[in-house]
């Protein structure tokens, strides 16, 4: 069966995770994949999970510093379709490797480039570690207050690198459907700062709200740290010691909870009768029954009870990434997928990032060995090859996507958010609410402004025979449909992938699923913090010793201490890794059905979108390390590689190989350090980390962050002013961001102007597009129009509740 990138080469020069996981994903999926390595490997080559995102390619070694290595690069870039760095800026230029040397004669080359901070501004020569993006960013203080010190956390799953790769391949993708189209290729670039923009969808907005509407949102202490949990977001610990994550915070989820925790009983109590919705102290009385509650029964207990008659409760049970490889419906989906890598043995590996019916992934075979193709790829330079492109057809698009239209049914953040990411391609996109809009836009509704950002509204009542008339007018026209009902509820209100494929046959269709469409588990519901107990990460963001044994007696007073963490420490950005991973699926259907001709049904799942973002970890074979944690106060992985107090305020510091160490000392003139034979190797520094944390605390707490970092960077040591107040204050105040055009000024009713997040990918030829969010329904009625209804059959489907919109 063909493949999504059948006949497509792509050359990576890049390295690390970021760049790996975008073509791995490229090879999964049919591409052939030129590794290219300097001598020795890229530094990365031995990093936890480089087994997984090396897979599948070839591993040629050039030496780029050499005349002889610049020109085979040069070469194999000509008979290649995509080429992908990650040089920082004007590193290609000075090896003859940049976009404007390979295009010449190439003019269907797709280039992508991705940088740490950006090609210009104060950071761009700044190294691209994902910590370092996260500290500077503000993303540690989404997770502030997990622990009883103040200022940022540590964040253990690298988000900024799941951001950045899913950018890269949204990226790549809609260039190469350009150049399907017209022949030509383009330039592709993305960086982590602003690949990392994608977790926040309310503080930025809400900040600027604060300050251009005051008479309707007051100040808030909370603008740029993330959120309490809502009810019905509570971790538990079980009779027989184990954790377990409830995600009900939809009201019907959230009764339903209540039934089968036996507390139908809260609704008698005037705390608790306008449950879900309470103040923070009735939360905490209810929370405090809650975890009594759990104590009652072991976790094998409770979880027969959820997967058995209450069908309708959100639960998971807290996991490792490595014990996930065992979730029944992980292994039912084909997430898992069994590997022989020659130098471990066998493994079990993370499966295609979603399912395609028509152009499914597989794996293309283990990470090679260094250098195991170089004789063979330089032999075939003089061959020729490479599609590279099909010739002049069409004049450029002003944005990739021109003329596509996806139709997003789905509801809250991921779905939506993942639907807002495609249009920022161009894609026209119409949002499909019910007539009192979606659940997502209760509290703050200018959520709105990154969740559905460039989308048409249109409030529709899909149970009605007029609503799934309008319905099918709509997927008619569409060339892309995505949903996250569960299974069954597509057919009842006439979206069905097989109702709407005899409509339009060209339909691609992706469902967005918490669990999958068949399968032990795709009844069940699923919200974000549930993907975020199941994959791993809300387990490894505790650090280490954080739970206690689980034959140790606790009071509930200890429990809701480790509740209040965890709580903390499974964030709910499940939902913004899951709307990366839509994004792709929607794309990678799209380029198919171009190259094909054929569309078809693809699947994502929050689980396996949040098994993505563990990708360090989300593997296993035999004599495989313990995944790394931080310490128990979220400082860090180790004294290279974590936050430090300075004199005022925090610095983050990452200088994780030998020749960054060496450079630190020297640069903090504390060569001592290196001649101290607790630090002398990278073993001993290991058995001493904490002896050697402490040192550097020391030397830290001497000067105000911006000190050390103008120091260290200059050096070429990556460390960071660490942002303590949050993302939206960086974005509002650091002139890097709007030298790098970070933001796009937008306007809205009801908002007036502000500035939004640029959109996550630039091209060279066809633009990016941004805009705001729609009000409910805002689109109503001129959507109904260009469907041929008047005013007077739509103003019949308003009075009848078949459609619905609210005032400007």
């Amino acid at each position: 069966m063909a493949q999504v990138f059948d006949g497509i080469t792509v050359l990576d020069f890049t390295s690390g995770r970021a760049g790996g996981v975008a073509t791995m994903v490229m090879s999964d999926f049919g591409a052939e994949v030129i590794k290219v390595e300097p001598p020795g490997g890229e530094k990365f080559r031995n990093s936890p999970g480089a087994i997984q995102w090396n897979r599948g390619k070839k591993s040629v070694v050039l030496d780029l510093k050499t005349n002889e290595g610049r020109d085979d690069a040069r070469q194999l870039a000509r008979r290649s379709d995509v080429v992908v760095e990650n040089f920082r800026p004007g590193v290609t230029q000075r090896l003859g490797i940049d976009y404007d040397s390979l295009r010449a004669g190439h003019p269907g080359l797709v280039y992508a480039t991705l940088t740490g901070f950006g090609s210009q501004g104060p950071y761009a020569h700044y190294k691209g570690y994902d910590g370092v993006v996260a500290a500077k960013s503000g993303r540690m203080m989404m997770f502030a207050e997990q622990n009883p010190r103040e200022g940022p956390n540590y964040v253990v799953v690298q988000g900024v690198c799941h951001s950045a790769a899913t950018a890269l391949i949204r990226g790549i993708t809609a260039a190469l459907y350009v150049r399907e189209k017209t022949g030509l290729g383009q330039r592709v670039e993305t960086s982590m700062l602003k690949a990392v923009t994608t977790y926040d969808h309310v503080s930025w907005v809400h900040g600027q709200m604060i300050e251009n509407l005051p008479d309707t949102y007051s100040p808030d202490p909370r603008v740029g740290i993330g959120r309490p949990n809502p009810t019905g977001y509570l971790p538990a610990r079980t009779k027989d010691g184990q954790w377990i994550q409830l995600g009900n915070v939809v009201e019907r989820l959230f009764r339903s909870m209540m039934h089968w925790l036996d507390m139908d009983f809260i609704y008698e109590d005037p705390r608790f009768k306008t449950a879900p919705f309470l103040d923070q102290e009735a939360v905490a009385a209810l929370e405090r029954i809650m975890l009594e509650k759990v104590q009652q029964k072991t976790l094998d207990e409770w979880m027969s009870i959820f997967l058995g008659e209450a069908g309708n409760v959100a639960a998971e049970p807290y996991l490792t990434s490595e014990q996930a490889l065992n979730h029944p419906q992980i292994v039912h989906n084909g997430n898992v997928q069994d590997l022989h890598v020659p130098e471990v043995g066998d493994t079990r590996q993370l499966g295609p990032m979603v399912n395609m019916s028509g152009t499914p992934g597989s794996t293309q075979g283990p990470a090679p060995a260094l250098g195991q193709h170089t004789a063979d790829v330089l032999a075939s330079l003089g061959a020729g090859g490479g599609s590279n492109s099909n010739g002049a057809k069409s004049p450029m698009p002003k944005h990739p996507l021109e003329g596509i239209t996806l139709l997003d049914l789905a509801t809250v953040i991921n779905g939506p958010l993942g639907c807002a990411l495609v249009a920022e391609l161009g894609a026209r996109v119409i949002r499909i609410e019910a007539p009192g809009g979606d659940w997502g836009r209760q509290g703050l509704p200018f959520s709105a402004h990154r969740t559905m950002a460039g989308s048409e509204g249109i409030c529709l009542d899909l149970k009605t025979p007029e609503g799934q008339e309008i319905m099918g007018k709509l997927a008619a026209k569409a060339d892309l449909l995505l949903h996250s009902m569960r299974p069954g509820a597509p057919e009842r209100t006439g979206i069905g992938y097989e109702q709407l494929s005899k409509i339009n046959p060209n339909l691609v269709y992706l469902y967005a699923g918490g669990y999958g469409s068949t399968g032990p588990y795709s009844h069940r519901p699923s919200m974000a913090p549930i993907a975020g107990a199941v994959s791993g990460g809300g387990v490894a963001q505790m650090g280490r010793d954080a739970f206690p044994p689980p034959d140790q007696p606790m009071t509930i007073d200890d429990i809701a201490a480790v509740s209040k963490r965890l709580k903390r420490a499974n964030d709910g950005t499940a939902d913004h890794n899951t709307a990366m991973v839509n994004a792709v699926g929607l794309l990678l259907g799209l380029y198919a059905r171009e190259r094909t001709g054929e569309a078809q049904y693809v699947e994502s799942t929050m689980i396996a979108a949040n098994a993505y973002a563990n990708i360090d970890d989300f593997y296993w074979h035999e004599g495989k390390q313990p995944r790394p944690l931080p310490d128990g106060d979220g400082y860090g992985l180790h004294a290279r590689y974590r936050l430090y107090r300075a004199k005022s305020g925090w610095v983050f510091l990452a200088c994780p190989f030998e020749d960054e160490w060496e450079a630190l000392c020297r640069t903090i003139h504390r060569t001592d350090l290196l001649d101290d034979p607790r630090f002398a190797t990278a073993e001993t520094r290991e058995r001493h980390d904490d002896a050697l944390a402490d040192e550097l605390a020391r030397v830290f707490a001497g000067e105000e962050p911006m000190h050390w970092e103008k120091l260290l960077t200059a050096a070429d040591v990556a460390c960071v002013k660490a942002e303590d107040r949050g993302m939206y204050f960086f974005f509002n105040e650091d002139p890097h961001v709007r030298q790098n055009g970070l933001l796009t000024q937008v306007e809205a009713p009801r908002y007036g102007e502000f500035w939004r997040y640029s959109p996550v990918v630039d091209f060279s030829e066809a633009t990016g597009r941004a805009g705001p969010g729609p009000l409910k329904g805002q689109h109503t009625r001129p959507i109904l129009k260009e469907l041929g209804y008047t005013d007077e059959q739509i103003h019949d489907f308003k009075q009848r509740k078949v459609v619905d919109w609210e005032e400007e």
